[in-house]
């Protein structure tokens, strides 16, 4: 059924490459499988198909998450890959059933479906690699159009907000995240000086929030419009101080910790492990001092000449993982707003830290590399909720939870 949809221009040429892609989508996490496809799966023909779904699929039985869409999972190989996949890397459920045949998980994939009111938001995850060249290589940045789009009745929902929450504060829902995103894309300064910037607003934002019923809010919107039209102001903001010390062992203590929550997928063990050897580092023996010159020789080199030239793949990053986030969140009540930009701030620091080892190992840095070390970033840490959930409240622990920290994370 067609819906009045927003969805970025990159989707209207996304289309899966199947057995051409460089990754799988078949491999590293759980696929799960509602209760309507495990039905079917049942009544399958084929003998060889047959077997494997009986073999591999098991139904979930967990209290704590049993649901019909969480109804049964699929069993991975030793290889982390779904025993479903040929050898050419196409899926034998949908070749020999048809794409009906899928779950809404594997059929819903590297989609993401928000909606806010009446409006359903239809965008792409960057942790697929097809999804990743659309979003980050386009040099005129995102844009969005809104238009009737056909929207499959069984795809789920993943966030849907209104104004039925915080109701003094949701009016102002579109007017912030119009302002958040023009930030991002502000070209006329650098991009970790638009982030300082979309925090700056943000604080003052929740400020508001905290201190009474949001009736500042038009007021704090227009005085940030104003700021951003202001060269003076945003070359202020460009003259802040840089802490690289800091900066690092923040960010590196975070990326570390990614690997306490488990299993990382195989491409992003590859990226991680080139990170650690542009950067000459090793985890048991670290040398804040080693480190900081190592960093700023491969920043120097290799990281800041590619994006001075194309700065906008992790600007596109940015607006994509602010709108795939439903960014401002203002339905929930108590919800911190500052606590969403500080996710998005850290994920841009830990982000650039890898590029900037990888280009050092690889003594390069170019569209292939990025496209592929963001893509295995984002499907590594994007997809794990838990540690996103942990990055906040380990900056709370380490005394980082302020703008003026969080200000130093991201500044070049």
């Amino acid at each position: 059924m067609k819906q009045n949809t927003l969805i970025p221009e990159y989707m209207k040429k996304f289309q899966c490459i199947g057995g051409d892609c460089e990754d799988t989508c078949c491999a590293g996490w759980t696929v799960s499988i509602d209760k309507q496809t495990y039905k079917k799966y049942q009544k399958a023909t084929d003998p060889e198909l047959k077997t494997k779904l009986n073999s591999f699929i098991k139904r979930n039985k967990n209290s704590a998450t049993k649901s019909d869409r969480y109804y049964a999972s699929i069993i991975m190989g030793k290889d982390k890959h779904c025993p479903m996949l040929t050898e050419e890397k196409w899926c034998s459920v949908q070749l020999k059933m048809g794409e009906g045949a899928l779950s809404t998980t594997c059929r819903m994939y590297p989609r993401n479906l928000n909606k806010y009111n009446d409006t359903f938001e239809f965008s792409g995850r960057v942790s697929c690699p097809e999804i990743a060249r659309l979003v980050l290589l386009e040099p005129k940045g995102i844009e969005f159009d809104e238009t009737e789009y056909e929207i499959q009745p069984n795809w789920p929902v993943i966030k849907h907000h209104g104004n039925d929450g915080a109701a003094d504060y949701t009016q102002h829902f579109w007017p912030i995240r119009m302002l958040a995103i023009e930030m991002i894309q502000t070209r006329t300064i650098a991009l970790g000086d638009r982030l300082v910037l979309l925090g700056l607003f943000i604080d003052a934002l929740q400020k508001d929030i905290d201190q009474g019923l949001g009736l500042g809010a038009t007021d704090i919107i227009e005085s940030f419009r104003s700021k951003l039209m202001s060269a003076e102001y945003l070359e202020s903001i460009s003259k802040l101080s840089v802490n690289l010390d800091l900066q690092l062992q923040a960010l590196f203590e975070l990326i570390k910790s990614r690997l306490t929550y488990g299993a990382t997928m195989d491409r992003y063990h590859v990226t991680f492990t080139e990170m650690l050897e542009g950067l000459k580092l090793a985890e048991a023996d670290f040398k804040l001092d080693e480190f900081r010159v190592n960093y700023e020789d491969n920043f120097n080199a290799y990281y800041s000449p590619y994006m001075k030239e194309k700065e906008y793949v992790l600007e596109n990053y940015l607006v994509n993982f602010l709108f795939n986030s439903l960014f401002p969140n203002l339905s929930v009540k108590n919800n911190s707003l500052f606590d969403e930009y500080a996710l998005l701030a850290v994920m841009y620091g830990m982000l650039k830290i890898h590029l900037v080892g990888v280009a050092g190992k690889h003594k390069v840095l170019n569209d292939e590399i990025v496209v592929r070390t963001v893509q295995s970033f984002a499907k590594a840490i994007e997809h794990t909720s838990v540690y996103l959930q942990s990055i906040v409240e380990e900056l709370k622990r380490n005394n980082y939870y302020t703008l003026a920290h969080i200000s130093l994370l991201v500044k070049d």
